[in-house]
Protein backbone atom coordinates (compact mmCIF):
# COMPACT_ATOMS: atom_id res chain seq x y z
CA UNK A 1 0.00 0.00 0.00
CA UNK A 2 2.25 3.13 1.42
CA UNK A 3 4.84 0.92 -0.75
CA UNK A 4 3.35 2.57 -3.76
CA UNK A 5 3.90 5.70 -2.84
CA UNK A 6 7.84 4.80 -2.39
CA UNK A 7 8.08 3.75 -5.69
CA UNK A 8 6.31 6.69 -7.38
CA UNK A 9 8.27 9.20 -5.38
CA UNK A 10 11.82 7.00 -5.54
CA UNK A 11 13.58 9.86 -7.83
CA UNK A 12 12.55 12.49 -5.83
CA UNK A 13 13.63 10.88 -2.00
CA UNK A 14 17.04 9.92 -3.75
CA UNK A 15 17.44 13.40 -5.08
CA UNK A 16 16.72 15.22 -2.31
CA UNK A 17 18.87 13.12 -0.11
CA UNK A 18 22.35 13.47 -2.21
CA UNK A 19 21.71 17.36 -1.89
CA UNK A 20 21.30 17.15 1.82
CA UNK A 21 23.61 14.76 2.98
CA UNK A 22 26.90 15.86 4.33
CA UNK A 23 30.02 15.49 1.61
CA UNK A 24 33.03 13.47 2.70
CA UNK A 25 31.35 10.98 4.84
CA UNK A 26 29.51 7.46 4.17
CA UNK A 27 27.04 5.58 7.07
CA UNK A 28 26.55 2.37 8.78
CA UNK A 29 23.59 2.21 10.64
CA UNK A 30 21.22 -0.74 11.52
CA UNK A 31 20.83 -2.57 14.95
CA UNK A 32 17.75 -5.12 15.65
CA UNK A 33 16.01 -1.76 17.36
CA UNK A 34 16.11 -0.07 14.02
CA UNK A 35 16.35 -2.85 10.69
CA UNK A 36 12.45 -4.17 11.51
CA UNK A 37 10.62 -2.31 8.70
CA UNK A 38 11.53 -5.22 6.50
CA UNK A 39 12.79 -8.98 6.42
CA UNK A 40 16.47 -9.34 6.40
CA UNK A 41 18.96 -11.74 5.48
CA UNK A 42 18.97 -12.36 9.13
CA UNK A 43 14.94 -13.07 8.58
CA UNK A 44 15.26 -14.87 5.72
CA UNK A 45 17.55 -17.16 7.58
CA UNK A 46 15.62 -18.28 10.31
CA UNK A 47 12.53 -19.06 8.63
CA UNK A 48 14.49 -21.28 6.40
CA UNK A 49 15.47 -23.27 9.42
CA UNK A 50 13.60 -26.61 10.76
CA UNK A 51 14.00 -28.11 14.09
CA UNK A 52 14.24 -32.03 13.98
CA UNK A 53 12.64 -32.70 17.13
CA UNK A 54 9.19 -32.35 16.27
CA UNK A 55 6.82 -34.93 14.15
CA UNK A 56 5.86 -37.87 16.12
CA UNK A 57 7.07 -38.68 19.61
CA UNK A 58 9.10 -41.59 19.06
CA UNK A 59 10.60 -39.91 16.36
CA UNK A 60 11.10 -37.15 18.61
CA UNK A 61 12.46 -39.45 21.27
CA UNK A 62 15.58 -40.63 19.03
CA UNK A 63 16.45 -37.15 17.50
CA UNK A 64 14.76 -37.26 14.38
CA UNK A 65 16.70 -40.39 12.82
CA UNK A 66 14.50 -41.21 10.88
CA UNK A 67 15.85 -41.34 6.97
CA UNK A 68 16.19 -45.02 6.65
CA UNK A 69 13.39 -45.89 9.35
CA UNK A 70 9.42 -45.89 8.25
CA UNK A 71 6.06 -46.96 9.33
CA UNK A 72 5.75 -43.78 11.20
CA UNK A 73 4.14 -40.69 10.89
CA UNK A 74 7.43 -38.43 10.75
CA UNK A 75 8.03 -40.22 7.36
CA UNK A 76 5.78 -37.49 5.92
CA UNK A 77 8.14 -34.90 6.34
CA UNK A 78 11.46 -36.58 6.53
CA UNK A 79 11.50 -39.55 4.01
CA UNK A 80 7.94 -40.12 2.16
CA UNK A 81 9.48 -43.67 1.32
CA UNK A 82 9.22 -45.00 4.71
CA UNK A 83 5.59 -45.30 4.37
CA UNK A 84 6.19 -48.06 2.59
CA UNK A 85 6.75 -50.08 5.22
CA UNK A 86 3.35 -49.43 7.05
CA UNK A 87 1.51 -52.92 6.81
CA UNK A 88 -1.76 -51.65 8.19
CA UNK A 89 -3.85 -48.07 7.47
CA UNK A 90 -3.07 -46.14 11.13
CA UNK A 91 -4.38 -43.04 12.36
CA UNK A 92 -2.38 -41.16 15.12
CA UNK A 93 -2.09 -37.75 16.78
CA UNK A 94 0.70 -35.98 18.96
CA UNK A 95 -0.18 -32.72 21.20
CA UNK A 96 3.16 -30.86 22.14
CA UNK A 97 4.11 -29.05 25.05
CA UNK A 98 7.16 -26.62 24.61
CA UNK A 99 9.15 -24.36 27.29
CA UNK A 100 11.70 -22.11 26.07
CA UNK A 101 13.71 -19.82 28.39
CA UNK A 102 16.01 -17.31 27.21
CA UNK A 103 19.56 -15.77 28.71
CA UNK A 104 21.79 -13.29 27.64
CA UNK A 105 24.91 -12.95 29.03
CA UNK A 106 26.65 -10.01 31.28
CA UNK A 107 23.24 -8.28 31.10
CA UNK A 108 20.67 -7.33 33.87
CA UNK A 109 17.18 -9.12 34.76
CA UNK A 110 14.32 -7.67 32.68
CA UNK A 111 10.73 -8.51 32.15
CA UNK A 112 10.19 -12.67 31.47
CA UNK A 113 12.49 -14.71 30.21
CA UNK A 114 10.54 -17.87 29.85
CA UNK A 115 7.93 -18.92 27.29
CA UNK A 116 5.50 -22.19 27.62
CA UNK A 117 3.34 -23.39 24.51
CA UNK A 118 0.54 -25.77 24.13
CA UNK A 119 0.25 -27.10 20.30
CA UNK A 120 -0.72 -29.73 18.00
CA UNK A 121 2.80 -31.39 16.80
CA UNK A 122 0.90 -33.60 14.25
CA UNK A 123 -1.86 -35.24 13.22
CA UNK A 124 -2.31 -37.74 10.18
CA UNK A 125 -3.49 -40.90 8.74
CA UNK A 126 -1.86 -43.34 5.96
CA UNK A 127 -4.00 -45.67 3.96
CA UNK A 128 -2.97 -49.15 1.97
CA UNK A 129 -4.35 -47.99 -1.30
CA UNK A 130 -2.76 -51.19 -2.96
CA UNK A 131 -1.76 -55.19 -1.94
CA UNK A 132 -0.15 -57.36 -4.69
CA UNK A 133 1.25 -60.90 -4.84
CA UNK A 134 4.08 -59.29 -7.63
CA UNK A 135 7.02 -57.49 -7.07
CA UNK A 136 5.03 -54.52 -6.30
CA UNK A 137 3.98 -55.77 -3.01
CA UNK A 138 1.94 -52.76 -1.43
CA UNK A 139 1.47 -48.77 -1.89
CA UNK A 140 0.23 -46.41 0.86
CA UNK A 141 -0.59 -43.22 0.90
CA UNK A 142 -0.12 -40.63 3.85
CA UNK A 143 -2.12 -37.30 4.44
CA UNK A 144 -1.03 -35.03 8.10
CA UNK A 145 -0.18 -31.87 9.29
CA UNK A 146 3.33 -31.41 11.22
CA UNK A 147 4.39 -28.82 13.34
CA UNK A 148 8.80 -27.89 11.84
CA UNK A 149 9.65 -24.84 13.57
CA UNK A 150 8.50 -22.95 16.50
CA UNK A 151 8.62 -19.45 17.09
CA UNK A 152 7.47 -18.73 20.82
CA UNK A 153 10.20 -17.09 22.53
CA UNK A 154 10.83 -14.19 25.00
CA UNK A 155 14.26 -12.50 25.70
CA UNK A 156 15.19 -9.31 27.50
CA UNK A 157 17.58 -7.90 29.78
CA UNK A 158 18.85 -4.39 30.30
CA UNK A 159 22.69 -2.85 30.44
CA UNK A 160 24.28 0.21 32.23
CA UNK A 161 23.48 2.92 33.49
CA UNK A 162 27.17 4.04 32.30
CA UNK A 163 27.92 7.85 31.71
CA UNK A 164 29.41 7.82 28.55
CA UNK A 165 26.74 5.07 26.98
CA UNK A 166 25.62 5.88 23.62
CA UNK A 167 21.94 6.66 23.20
CA UNK A 168 19.53 5.35 20.99
CA UNK A 169 19.14 9.31 20.30
CA UNK A 170 22.77 9.55 19.23
CA UNK A 171 22.22 7.05 16.31
CA UNK A 172 18.59 8.72 15.78
CA UNK A 173 20.63 11.95 14.78
CA UNK A 174 22.95 10.08 12.37
CA UNK A 175 20.77 8.31 10.72
CA UNK A 176 18.49 11.76 9.87
CA UNK A 177 21.56 13.19 8.95
CA UNK A 178 22.40 10.51 6.51
CA UNK A 179 18.76 10.12 5.36
CA UNK A 180 19.69 13.89 4.61
CA UNK A 181 16.29 14.59 6.76
CA UNK A 182 15.49 18.64 7.53
CA UNK A 183 12.45 19.97 9.89
CA UNK A 184 9.52 21.75 7.91
CA UNK A 185 7.07 23.80 9.37
CA UNK A 186 7.41 21.40 12.66
CA UNK A 187 7.44 18.35 10.74
CA UNK A 188 10.83 16.01 9.17
CA UNK A 189 10.88 16.12 5.27
CA UNK A 190 13.75 13.96 3.68
CA UNK A 191 13.27 14.43 -0.49
CA UNK A 192 10.12 16.52 -0.24
CA UNK A 193 8.22 13.98 1.51
CA UNK A 194 6.77 14.40 5.17
CA UNK A 195 6.99 12.29 8.20
CA UNK A 196 5.24 8.61 7.59
CA UNK A 197 5.83 8.73 3.88
CA UNK A 198 10.07 8.88 4.57
CA UNK A 199 10.97 5.21 3.41
CA UNK A 200 10.48 3.40 6.61
CA UNK A 201 13.92 2.53 7.62
CA UNK A 202 13.73 6.27 9.12
CA UNK A 203 10.84 6.02 10.77
CA UNK A 204 12.21 5.30 14.49
CA UNK A 205 14.44 8.41 13.70
CA UNK A 206 10.76 9.99 12.51
CA UNK A 207 9.35 9.05 15.98
CA UNK A 208 12.31 10.43 18.12
CA UNK A 209 12.12 13.21 16.56
CA UNK A 210 7.86 13.81 17.26
CA UNK A 211 9.29 12.72 20.68
CA UNK A 212 11.58 15.37 21.47
CA UNK A 213 14.56 13.06 21.42
CA UNK A 214 16.27 14.63 18.27
CA UNK A 215 16.50 17.86 16.95
CA UNK A 216 18.06 20.08 13.96
CA UNK A 217 19.88 23.26 14.86
CA UNK A 218 20.46 26.19 12.58
CA UNK A 219 23.08 25.00 10.80
CA UNK A 220 21.39 21.79 9.91
CA UNK A 221 22.93 19.46 12.65
CA UNK A 222 20.78 16.83 14.07
CA UNK A 223 21.68 15.96 18.05
CA UNK A 224 19.90 14.76 20.80
CA UNK A 225 17.41 17.45 21.95
CA UNK A 226 16.70 16.44 25.60
CA UNK A 227 19.24 14.37 26.25
CA UNK A 228 22.97 15.74 28.29
CA UNK A 229 26.00 14.67 26.41
CA UNK A 230 27.22 14.45 30.19
CA UNK A 231 23.67 11.57 30.65
CA UNK A 232 24.30 7.87 32.11
CA UNK A 233 22.25 5.74 29.91
CA UNK A 234 20.74 2.80 30.74
CA UNK A 235 19.25 0.75 28.24
CA UNK A 236 16.59 -2.19 28.45
CA UNK A 237 15.01 -4.66 25.82
CA UNK A 238 12.74 -7.37 25.30
CA UNK A 239 11.59 -9.27 22.00
CA UNK A 240 8.04 -11.20 22.62
CA UNK A 241 7.79 -13.49 19.45
CA UNK A 242 4.69 -16.05 18.71
CA UNK A 243 3.95 -18.51 15.75
CA UNK A 244 5.03 -21.22 14.24
CA UNK A 245 5.85 -23.18 10.77
CA UNK A 246 3.90 -25.99 9.63
CA UNK A 247 3.07 -28.61 6.91
CA UNK A 248 0.39 -30.13 5.50
CA UNK A 249 2.03 -32.90 3.85
CA UNK A 250 0.25 -35.32 1.43
CA UNK A 251 2.69 -38.65 0.31
CA UNK A 252 2.74 -42.03 -1.52
CA UNK A 253 5.30 -45.04 -0.71
CA UNK A 254 5.59 -48.37 -2.19
CA UNK A 255 7.19 -51.67 -1.10
CA UNK A 256 8.96 -53.25 -4.03
CA UNK A 257 9.65 -56.89 -2.72
CA UNK A 258 10.54 -55.84 1.00
CA UNK A 259 13.68 -54.71 -0.37
CA UNK A 260 13.35 -51.12 -2.26
CA UNK A 261 10.84 -48.40 -0.90
CA UNK A 262 10.41 -45.11 -3.01
CA UNK A 263 8.00 -42.69 -1.79
CA UNK A 264 6.97 -38.74 -2.91
CA UNK A 265 5.95 -36.09 -1.24
CA UNK A 266 3.91 -32.57 -2.22
CA UNK A 267 4.23 -30.56 1.09
CA UNK A 268 1.84 -27.48 1.50
CA UNK A 269 3.84 -24.62 4.18
CA UNK A 270 2.19 -22.57 6.45
CA UNK A 271 4.17 -19.92 8.59
CA UNK A 272 3.13 -16.89 10.92
CA UNK A 273 5.46 -14.68 13.74
CA UNK A 274 4.04 -11.92 15.27
CA UNK A 275 6.98 -9.98 17.12
CA UNK A 276 7.03 -7.22 19.65
CA UNK A 277 10.30 -5.56 20.19
CA UNK A 278 10.57 -2.92 23.43
CA UNK A 279 13.66 -0.95 23.17
CA UNK A 280 13.53 1.81 25.86
CA UNK A 281 16.16 3.98 27.68
CA UNK A 282 16.39 5.89 31.31
CA UNK A 283 18.78 8.87 31.90
CA UNK A 284 20.06 10.31 35.33
CA UNK A 285 23.13 12.71 36.25
CA UNK A 286 24.41 11.74 39.38
CA UNK A 287 21.74 9.65 40.62
CA UNK A 288 19.55 12.83 39.60
CA UNK A 289 16.99 13.66 37.01
CA UNK A 290 19.04 17.02 35.89
CA UNK A 291 17.18 19.31 37.66
CA UNK A 292 17.94 18.20 41.03
CA UNK A 293 20.97 16.39 41.15
CA UNK A 294 24.21 17.67 41.56
CA UNK A 295 25.61 17.61 38.07
CA UNK A 296 22.89 19.42 35.86
CA UNK A 297 22.19 18.16 32.10
CA UNK A 298 24.42 19.76 29.78
CA UNK A 299 25.27 19.90 26.15
CA UNK A 300 29.27 19.04 25.27
CA UNK A 301 29.43 23.03 25.11
CA UNK A 302 28.41 23.29 29.09
CA UNK A 303 24.74 24.80 28.12
CA UNK A 304 22.23 23.79 30.78
CA UNK A 305 19.53 21.91 28.80
CA UNK A 306 16.29 23.84 29.26
CA UNK A 307 14.05 20.29 29.04
CA UNK A 308 16.04 17.22 30.42
CA UNK A 309 14.43 13.42 29.48
CA UNK A 310 13.90 10.98 32.35
CA UNK A 311 13.51 8.48 29.57
CA UNK A 312 11.94 6.97 26.67
CA UNK A 313 9.87 3.77 24.96
CA UNK A 314 9.77 2.22 21.33
CA UNK A 315 7.66 -0.48 20.44
CA UNK A 316 7.82 -1.77 16.59
CA UNK A 317 5.03 -4.81 16.02
CA UNK A 318 5.82 -7.15 12.98
CA UNK A 319 3.64 -9.50 11.71
CA UNK A 320 4.55 -12.08 8.68
CA UNK A 321 2.24 -14.81 7.60
CA UNK A 322 1.86 -17.07 3.86
CA UNK A 323 2.26 -20.25 2.44
CA UNK A 324 4.58 -22.27 0.64
CA UNK A 325 4.87 -25.63 -1.70
CA UNK A 326 8.10 -27.67 -1.85
CA UNK A 327 8.22 -31.67 -2.93
CA UNK A 328 10.36 -34.23 -1.44
CA UNK A 329 11.93 -37.58 -2.96
CA UNK A 330 12.96 -40.27 -1.01
CA UNK A 331 14.16 -44.05 -1.05
CA UNK A 332 15.09 -46.99 1.02
CA UNK A 333 16.85 -49.71 0.63
CA UNK A 334 17.34 -52.72 2.20
CA UNK A 335 20.53 -55.23 1.47
CA UNK A 336 19.99 -57.58 3.96
CA UNK A 337 17.22 -57.61 6.41
CA UNK A 338 18.62 -55.90 9.65
CA UNK A 339 20.28 -53.18 7.49
CA UNK A 340 18.27 -50.17 5.93
CA UNK A 341 19.83 -47.23 3.92
CA UNK A 342 18.00 -44.73 3.48
CA UNK A 343 17.99 -41.28 0.64
CA UNK A 344 15.75 -38.36 0.76
CA UNK A 345 15.92 -34.91 -1.16
CA UNK A 346 13.58 -32.21 0.09
CA UNK A 347 13.25 -29.74 -2.81
CA UNK A 348 13.84 -25.50 -1.90
CA UNK A 349 10.04 -24.34 -0.49
CA UNK A 350 8.53 -21.36 -2.88
CA UNK A 351 7.17 -19.01 0.11
CA UNK A 352 5.02 -15.98 -0.56
CA UNK A 353 4.84 -14.29 2.75
CA UNK A 354 3.13 -10.74 3.57
CA UNK A 355 3.89 -8.62 6.14
CA UNK A 356 2.37 -5.70 8.34
CA UNK A 357 5.07 -3.66 10.11
CA UNK A 358 4.26 -0.55 12.96
CA UNK A 359 5.69 1.38 15.67
CA UNK A 360 4.73 3.32 18.47
CA UNK A 361 6.89 5.72 21.10
CA UNK A 362 6.72 7.55 24.60
CA UNK A 363 9.46 9.77 26.23
CA UNK A 364 8.82 11.74 30.06
CA UNK A 365 10.95 15.16 30.16
CA UNK A 366 11.27 17.33 32.74
CA UNK A 367 10.87 21.09 31.90
CA UNK A 368 10.75 24.67 32.93
CA UNK A 369 6.91 26.03 33.31
CA UNK A 370 8.23 29.38 31.49
CA UNK A 371 11.11 31.53 31.39
CA UNK A 372 10.12 33.15 33.74
CA UNK A 373 8.31 30.65 36.21
CA UNK A 374 11.34 28.21 37.68
CA UNK A 375 8.75 25.61 38.12
CA UNK A 376 9.51 21.77 36.96
CA UNK A 377 6.60 20.64 34.92
CA UNK A 378 6.80 17.00 34.10
CA UNK A 379 5.60 16.49 30.36
CA UNK A 380 5.08 13.51 28.38
CA UNK A 381 4.57 12.20 24.56
CA UNK A 382 3.01 9.53 22.60
CA UNK A 383 3.39 9.05 19.40
CA UNK A 384 2.37 6.43 16.54
CA UNK A 385 3.11 5.51 13.32
CA UNK A 386 1.22 4.45 9.92
CA UNK A 387 0.54 0.80 9.55
CA UNK A 388 3.27 -0.73 6.56
CA UNK A 389 1.98 -3.48 4.91
CA UNK A 390 3.50 -5.49 2.58
CA UNK A 391 1.50 -7.74 0.64
CA UNK A 392 0.04 -8.62 -3.15
CA UNK A 393 2.00 -7.30 -5.62
CA UNK A 394 4.73 -6.11 -2.96
CA UNK A 395 4.83 -9.21 -0.57
CA UNK A 396 7.84 -11.13 -0.08
CA UNK A 397 8.93 -14.27 -2.30
CA UNK A 398 11.62 -16.33 -1.63
CA UNK A 399 13.02 -20.06 -1.90
CA UNK A 400 14.34 -21.63 1.38
CA UNK A 401 17.19 -23.88 0.80
CA UNK A 402 17.56 -27.22 -0.53
CA UNK A 403 18.08 -30.49 2.12
CA UNK A 404 19.52 -34.00 1.38
CA UNK A 405 19.36 -36.35 3.99
CA UNK A 406 21.37 -39.83 4.15
CA UNK A 407 20.67 -42.20 7.08
CA UNK A 408 21.68 -46.20 8.14
CA UNK A 409 20.31 -48.35 10.20
CA UNK A 410 20.71 -51.71 11.74
CA UNK A 411 18.50 -53.83 13.62
CA UNK A 412 19.31 -56.31 15.78
CA UNK A 413 15.87 -58.58 15.82
CA UNK A 414 12.89 -57.68 17.39
CA UNK A 415 15.19 -56.45 20.58
CA UNK A 416 17.38 -52.86 19.50
CA UNK A 417 17.54 -50.18 16.64
CA UNK A 418 20.26 -48.13 16.28
CA UNK A 419 19.75 -45.47 13.24
CA UNK A 420 22.49 -42.25 12.36
CA UNK A 421 21.26 -39.32 9.88
CA UNK A 422 23.31 -37.18 8.29
CA UNK A 423 21.78 -33.68 6.62
CA UNK A 424 23.09 -30.97 4.57
CA UNK A 425 21.63 -28.07 4.17
CA UNK A 426 22.71 -25.36 1.54
CA UNK A 427 21.63 -21.61 3.09
CA UNK A 428 24.32 -20.35 0.92
CA UNK A 429 21.16 -21.28 -1.46
CA UNK A 430 18.36 -19.10 -0.35
CA UNK A 431 16.99 -16.60 -2.66
CA UNK A 432 14.84 -13.79 -2.35
CA UNK A 433 12.48 -13.86 -5.70
CA UNK A 434 9.84 -10.82 -5.53
CA UNK A 435 10.09 -7.85 -2.74
CA UNK A 436 8.32 -4.18 -2.04
CA UNK A 437 10.72 -1.39 -3.53
CA UNK A 438 13.45 -0.35 -0.94
CA UNK A 439 14.31 2.76 -1.59
CA UNK A 440 17.26 2.61 1.05
CA UNK A 441 17.29 -1.20 1.20
CA UNK A 442 18.77 -4.26 -0.82
CA UNK A 443 17.64 -5.66 -3.85
CA UNK A 444 17.12 -9.26 -4.83
CA UNK A 445 20.65 -9.61 -6.00
CA UNK A 446 21.96 -7.64 -3.04
CA UNK A 447 20.32 -10.50 -0.54
CA UNK A 448 21.64 -13.24 -3.40
CA UNK A 449 25.22 -11.88 -2.88
CA UNK A 450 25.01 -11.43 1.23
CA UNK A 451 24.20 -15.22 1.76
CA UNK A 452 26.86 -16.21 -0.56
CA UNK A 453 29.36 -13.88 1.42
CA UNK A 454 28.55 -15.02 4.61
CA UNK A 455 26.58 -18.33 4.52
CA UNK A 456 27.22 -22.31 3.64
CA UNK A 457 26.01 -25.43 3.63
CA UNK A 458 24.97 -26.41 7.36
CA UNK A 459 25.61 -29.74 8.48
CA UNK A 460 23.07 -31.65 11.15
CA UNK A 461 23.79 -35.54 13.04
CA UNK A 462 20.93 -37.57 14.08
CA UNK A 463 21.58 -40.59 16.41
CA UNK A 464 18.74 -42.76 17.31
CA UNK A 465 18.53 -45.85 19.38
CA UNK A 466 15.36 -48.03 20.74
CA UNK A 467 15.70 -50.86 22.68
CA UNK A 468 12.49 -53.45 23.36
CA UNK A 469 13.34 -54.92 26.71
CA UNK A 470 10.14 -56.64 26.84
CA UNK A 471 7.63 -56.74 23.08
CA UNK A 472 4.60 -54.19 24.52
CA UNK A 473 7.24 -51.52 25.14
CA UNK A 474 10.62 -49.62 24.04
CA UNK A 475 13.17 -47.44 25.07
CA UNK A 476 14.45 -44.64 23.48
CA UNK A 477 16.93 -41.62 23.12
CA UNK A 478 19.34 -39.62 20.74
CA UNK A 479 21.11 -37.34 19.89
CA UNK A 480 21.17 -34.40 17.54
CA UNK A 481 23.95 -31.43 16.51
CA UNK A 482 23.15 -28.74 14.44
CA UNK A 483 26.44 -26.91 13.31
CA UNK A 484 26.67 -23.19 12.34
CA UNK A 485 25.99 -22.24 8.27
CA UNK A 486 27.75 -18.86 8.76
CA UNK A 487 31.12 -19.28 7.29
CA UNK A 488 32.48 -16.91 10.32
CA UNK A 489 31.02 -17.71 13.44
CA UNK A 490 32.07 -13.64 14.68
CA UNK A 491 29.30 -12.59 11.98
CA UNK A 492 27.11 -9.87 12.84
CA UNK A 493 23.54 -9.85 11.35
CA UNK A 494 20.89 -7.71 11.63
CA UNK A 495 19.25 -9.32 14.14
CA UNK A 496 20.41 -12.21 16.77
CA UNK A 497 19.68 -15.91 14.85
CA UNK A 498 20.23 -19.30 15.49
CA UNK A 499 23.37 -21.06 14.38
CA UNK A 500 23.72 -24.06 16.33
CA UNK A 501 21.69 -26.55 18.13
CA UNK A 502 22.38 -29.54 20.22
CA UNK A 503 19.45 -31.43 21.40
CA UNK A 504 19.34 -34.54 23.60
CA UNK A 505 16.35 -36.98 23.99
CA UNK A 506 14.39 -39.99 25.68
CA UNK A 507 11.29 -41.34 25.41
CA UNK A 508 8.78 -44.33 25.94
CA UNK A 509 6.34 -46.59 23.69
CA UNK A 510 4.12 -48.79 24.80
CA UNK A 511 1.82 -51.12 22.63
CA UNK A 512 -2.01 -50.94 23.75
CA UNK A 513 -2.97 -54.14 22.34
CA UNK A 514 -3.15 -55.17 18.31
CA UNK A 515 -5.27 -51.88 17.69
CA UNK A 516 -3.80 -49.05 19.78
CA UNK A 517 -0.08 -47.54 20.91
CA UNK A 518 1.43 -44.46 23.19
CA UNK A 519 4.76 -42.82 22.81
CA UNK A 520 6.14 -40.42 24.92
CA UNK A 521 9.02 -38.31 24.32
CA UNK A 522 11.13 -35.63 26.15
CA UNK A 523 13.47 -33.19 23.79
CA UNK A 524 16.01 -30.86 25.81
CA UNK A 525 17.88 -28.05 23.26
CA UNK A 526 19.89 -25.48 23.35
CA UNK A 527 20.31 -22.73 20.29
CA UNK A 528 22.86 -20.71 20.42
CA UNK A 529 22.66 -17.25 19.01
CA UNK A 530 24.33 -15.00 16.54
CA UNK A 531 26.20 -11.58 18.42
CA UNK A 532 24.01 -8.80 17.96
CA UNK A 533 23.82 -4.99 18.62
CA UNK A 534 20.67 -3.25 19.59
CA UNK A 535 21.38 -0.24 17.60
CA UNK A 536 24.49 1.60 15.67
CA UNK A 537 24.83 4.70 13.66
CA UNK A 538 28.51 5.22 13.14
CA UNK A 539 30.13 8.08 10.58
CA UNK A 540 32.93 7.46 8.51
CA UNK A 541 34.84 9.97 6.92
CA UNK A 542 34.97 9.48 2.84
CA UNK A 543 34.48 5.33 2.95
CA UNK A 544 33.70 2.65 5.18
CA UNK A 545 37.82 1.45 5.01
CA UNK A 546 38.39 4.01 7.35
CA UNK A 547 38.24 4.37 10.79
CA UNK A 548 34.76 5.77 11.80
CA UNK A 549 35.07 9.26 12.87
CA UNK A 550 31.64 8.85 15.41
CA UNK A 551 31.09 5.46 17.10
CA UNK A 552 27.04 5.36 18.44
CA UNK A 553 26.90 1.85 19.62
CA UNK A 554 24.79 -0.31 21.91
CA UNK A 555 27.48 -2.73 22.74
CA UNK A 556 27.38 -6.30 21.45
CA UNK A 557 25.31 -8.82 22.72
CA UNK A 558 24.75 -13.16 22.92
CA UNK A 559 21.58 -15.09 23.61
CA UNK A 560 21.46 -18.47 24.40
CA UNK A 561 17.71 -20.03 24.09
CA UNK A 562 17.10 -23.44 26.00
CA UNK A 563 14.17 -25.63 25.04
CA UNK A 564 12.34 -28.37 26.83
CA UNK A 565 9.76 -30.20 24.83
CA UNK A 566 7.31 -32.77 25.59
CA UNK A 567 5.34 -35.04 23.34
CA UNK A 568 2.48 -37.49 23.44
CA UNK A 569 1.43 -39.57 20.56
CA UNK A 570 -1.71 -41.78 20.29
CA UNK A 571 -2.34 -43.83 17.77
CA UNK A 572 -5.22 -46.56 16.42
CA UNK A 573 -4.31 -49.31 13.76
CA UNK A 574 -6.85 -50.17 11.01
Amino acid sequence: MKRILYMLCAMVLAVGTAQAQPQGYSYALGGSAFTNDALSTSDFFSLSQQQFHFASARSMAMAGAFTSLGADQASLTINPAGLGMYQHGEFAITPLITNTKAETAGTLPFESNTKSRFSLGNIGAVFNVYEGSGSWLSVNMGVGYTRLADYNYNYSFAYGPSVGNASIADAMSVMLEAGGAVVDNGRISMGGMPDWFIDPFFWPAVAGYKSYMVDQNEAGVWYPGEIGDNAAVEGATSVRSRGSAGEISFAIGGNYNNKLYVGATIGIMSLYQRQDIYYGESYSYDGGNGYDSPTKAVYADGTLLPSVMQAMGMMQSMRVDGVGVNFKLGVVYRPIESLRLGLALHTPTYYSLDRRYGLSMSTVSLGETSPTDPTTHEYTSDVFSDVLEDNGPNSWDFYSPTRLMVGASYTLGRFAILSVDYERTWYNGIRVKGQPYLPYGPGESDFKQDFKNYFQGGNTLRVGLEVRPVPMMALRVGYGYSGSALKEETTILSKPANYETTCYTAGLGFNLGRVCYLDLAYCYATNQMTEYMLFYGNRYPESYSSEPAEIYESGRFKTELEQHNFALTFGVRF
